[in-house]
């Protein structure tokens, strides 16, 4: 678990997440977005492919996109949790 969490802090850092509870926020509400824009009609892109390897490589852009929401939301929600356990402990 603390291997995890210290993964999460490397990234989190590594996206700047650790200046200030805002860029967490922001990033976690974009990736709120993203899902909902998603999950209300954000994939007919798909049914727009004229080729099946457009389609294919949509796919996996659409995969990279996904690991990287998950990636983003992960470390966003890790780099919150540590800085309001900071402030509870002043």
């Amino acid at each position: 678990m603390n291997q995890w969490q210290g993964l999460l802090a490397q990234c989190a850092r590594g996206m700047g997440f650790d200046r200030g509870r805002r860029r967490a926020a922001y990033a976690l509400a974009g990736v709120g977005v993203f899902w909902a824009v998603g999950l209300l009609g954000g994939l007919r892109i798909l049914h727009t492919a004229s080729s099946p390897m457009t389609t294919l490589v949509l796919l996996y852009v659409m995969l990279a996109v996904v690991a990287l929401s998950l990636v983003v939301a992960a470390a966003a929600v890790a780099e919150l949790g540590r800085q309001a356990a900071e402030r509870r402990r002043r």
